[in-house]
């Protein structure tokens, strides 16, 4: 059972950030059926490798094509990434910690998924129109 599923909704109708948001959301899920199914702290802590250096290669791209048009608040979406980064380490810090692994993997989702939804169809939402007209 998936955490979150890809909608149309969470279209930005750019093809590779579309696809890398279908990417996070895959490992995101995946992480999330690790932890559902006790696979172990080994694959956890791989899963969280992959969310932390995925997260940061879609950044760099996003970022590069707010920047190329010239989007307005790229330094306040910035910012929010820069955060999101930090708080994904810090989960995985945790978590290798062994740091309640159950219930911080909960935790992990829970904020994951609302932050993820939450960023793309607001935050993303907000360059959308900018990009298509560049």
């Amino acid at each position: 059972m998936s955490l979150i599923d890809w909608d149309q909704s969470f279209s930005l109708g750019v093809e590779s950030i579309d696809a890398d948001h279908q990417r996070l959301l895959e490992i995101l899920n995946s992480l999330y059926d690790a932890w559902r199914a006790n696979k172990g702290t080994e694959l956890l802590a791989s899963l969280f490798d992959s969310l932390e250096a995925y997260t940061a290669e879609h950044f760099s791209r996003e970022e590069a094509l707010m920047l190329s048009c010239h989007y307005d608040q790229l330094g306040k979406h910035m910012l929010a990434h820069a955060q999101l980064k930090e708080r994904v380490r810090s989960f995985r810090s945790a978590h290798l910690a062994g740091s309640e692994p159950a219930k911080l993997t909960a935790d992990v989702a829970r904020f994951l998924k609302s932050w993820l939804l939450d960023h793309i169809l607001t935050e993303d939402m907000l360059y959308k129109d900018h990009i298509q007209k560049r």
